[in-house]
């Protein structure tokens, strides 16, 4: 979870009808004729198949002239309709190949300024220096090209990226409050995976273990020791992740830049918060891993800037995983893909994990998706790997799960 830096891009929709059906006048010569009984048999079994797509009747009902050539032209499209059929014309986002998001939040307003635009990195980015002499505020903090607008209210910033989790056809693993998030789920329909973090140890274990065999949570995140002046290894925090690992829940673990600004700008124009960059070093986790060997963790932001001290956790710690969340938009989109590329070239590929950590912007979801699609030096099968197949292998989906994600 980070602050944002502080066009609205229209969609597009598309929308098809029916053509008129023609009217036969011309009468078949006897060569046709037996062309056109077939022709006609062949429109019934079509039309009688399972695989019928209304829309080819756009060729279907335009009855045949007597030119063999057209009939045969048209009975040509007829075949490659078969084998290559078009999407009805209600295909729903479920079609699209499935996205796991592992960093969804459920959140308010309130909790990022009371809204506002966000930049993206679907245009220049630059983080301006600050003078002193005048009040810290978002503004002063860098200029971009291009933004994304917050909605106006709480209840549009859940609608609008529950719609966004429909179009993409994306389950996401959502955190926040207890209350909000089921709230979020109930809306959601199965595409919310809850998520609850124990940053602030509000609830002893035991309380968390009931709530688990409630159903409440999934997954423990996102920890933002981080934004307490804490690290993860701080012994306060044992009795949690000995829980999540005997429970067998994953833990998203914050671990990365805070907003533009830092302790500076979280403090409000008071006294600094203790957001410190240093506490952000995947090596704190060392002794967690070493005391829950079976503890399934994912760093999320990969510890950025800290890259290199990553891929040393990942390489001594195969049970560790990371997410690209909100680097992928909030970043200018040469640095990030820099990082990307460093992490599989060190040969970490299949412990990527895709993320979007909208907070209250849902729009980013869509911008961070197109980062990864048009990442130059990711292979297909790195991009669905990114995009889903390792979400699935980490949070060990079931086949069944697997398959209804498909549309299967």
């Amino acid at each position: 979870m980070r602050a944002r830096l502080p066009i609205m891009r229209s969609g597009s929709c598309h929308s098809s009808g029916m053509l008129p059906r023609g009217t036969a006048s011309a009468t078949p010569n006897s060569g046709g004729s037996h062309i056109l009984s077939k022709f006609r048999s062949f429109r019934a079994r079509w039309r009688a198949s399972p695989r019928y797509d209304h829309r080819s009747d756009l060729v279907l009902s335009v009855a045949p002239d007597t030119d063999e050539v057209h009939m045969l032209l048209r009975a040509l499209f007829i075949t490659i309709l078969l084998v290559f059929p078009l999407p009805s014309s209600g295909q729903s986002a479920t079609r699209r190949l499935p996205i796991l998001d592992m960093h969804l939040h459920a959140a308010t307003l309130e909790e990022f300024g009371g809204g506002g635009p966000a930049c993206v990195n679907e245009g220049r980015i630059v983080f301006k220096g600050w003078d002193p002499k005048f009040p810290l505020t978002p503004d002063r903090l860098g200029t971009c090209e291009s933004t994304v607008p917050s909605p106006t209210t709480d209840g549009a910033v859940m609608r609008e990226t529950l719609a966004m989790l429909e179009r993409y056809n994306i389950w996401a693993v959502t955190t926040g409050p207890l209350e909000r998030v089921a709230t979020w789920r109930a809306a959601g329909s199965q595409r919310i995976i809850p998520a609850l973090a124990f940053t602030d140890r509000e609830r002893m274990p035991t309380e968390y273990r009931q709530l688990h065999a409630a159903g409440a949570f999934a997954v423990f995140g996102e920890i933002t020791a981080q934004y307490r002046g804490l690290t993860l290894d701080d012994l306060s925090y044992d009795p949690y992740f000995a829980l999540a690992e005997q429970l067998d829940v994953p833990v998203g673990v914050h671990l990365g830049e805070g907003p533009p600004g830092g302790a500076h700008l979280l403090g409000g124009g008071g006294p600094p918060s203790a957001y410190r960059v240093r506490l952000g070093s995947p090596l704190q986790l060392e002794e967690v891993l070493i005391r829950h060997p079976k503890l399934r963790v994912y760093v999320m932001h990969y510890g950025s800037p800290f890259v290199d001290e990553m891929i040393a956790m990942l390489y001594s710690h195969p049970q560790l995983y990371v997410d690209i969340a909100q680097n992928n938009w909030g970043f200018p989109r040469d640095h990030f893909y820099a990082q990307l590329k460093r992490l599989v070239d060190a040969g970490f590929e299949e412990r990527i994990l895709f993320g979007s950590d909208q907070m209250i912007w849902p729009r980013t979801i869509e911008v961070a998706i197109r980062t990864v699609e048009g990442a130059p030096f990711l292979s297909e099968k790195q991009k669905r790997d990114i995009l889903y197949n390792n979400g699935a292998r980490f949070l060990r989906l079931s086949e069944a799960e697997i398959a209804r994600h498909h549309g299967r």
